[in-house]
């Protein structure tokens, strides 16, 4: 008997983007991975106008839902969305991100092997002309080699591609909501002192199309 493909619910933080929500949704609807093996939780984090029209092109496609909050920052929103998760496990995904066809079926073959890590994969610029984006990119790939040089030890994922079990997730409160910049990095050193270990997947990819001035830089 075949063994099923691992549950899991990706979770969508979004504001005021509904052009690149949509750019996601498709890539998550385009990916290689069965359908009835995974739900999509998108959270709207106080837009002026909720995309739930943008939401809706996606009902039958695939399995997915708009929550609401006031706007409090992506991590109380990552939060509201992994509490009402129904999944095992749960991937994060920024609404500017495009994951490759094989990234949920990637964070899944992982999972397999090591069910209680949090997964981390690789993330690629898609701004190539947009010299922030570049410099952003440049950083995290500096950071990554540094902290990831060890695959299975790894000690830094960014919350734009980052996948883990749900219950030790929720039972360590999740992401810190005080946090308006660098709760990846809070987060990440709370886990492992909570004796969880983190596994870099390089395979499991998604392009990030985060368009940056030297003020926002």
């Amino acid at each position: 008997m075949e063994r099923k493909q691992p549950y899991i619910s990706i979770i969508i933080p979004t504001f005021g983007r509904p052009r690149q929500l949509s750019a996601c949704l498709q890539a998550v609807a385009r990916m290689d991975y069965p359908s009835e093996r995974f739900e999509v939780i998108v959270v709207d984090d106080g837009s002026e106008k909720p995309p739930a029209d943008v939401v809706a092109l996606f009902f039958g496609l695939i399995d997915v839902t708009l929550l609401t909050q006031s706007h409090a920052g992506p991590s109380k929103a990552r939060n509201t969305g992994a509490g009402q998760a129904r999944g095992r496990w749960l991937a994060f995904i920024d609404d500017d991100c495009l994951p490759e066809a094989a990234w949920l079926k990637n964070l899944a073959g992982r999972f397999v092997e090591a069910p209680d890590c949090a997964i981390g994969g690789r993330t690629f610029n898609l701004l190539e002309r947009n010299p922030y984006s570049s410099a952003s990119q440049m950083i995290i790939d500096a950071v990554y080699e540094y902290y990831n040089s060890d695959p299975g030890r790894a000690r830094f994922f960014a919350t734009n591609n980052l996948a883990l079990p749900k219950e030790p997730f929720l039972d360590l409160g999740g992401f810190d909501e005080g946090f308006t910049t660098s709760e990846d990095r809070e987060f990440c050193d709370r886990w492992l002192h909570n004796g969880y270990g983190m596994v870099y997947a390089p395979e499991a990819m998604v392009f990030h199309a985060h368009r940056l001035t030297l003020d926002r830089f």
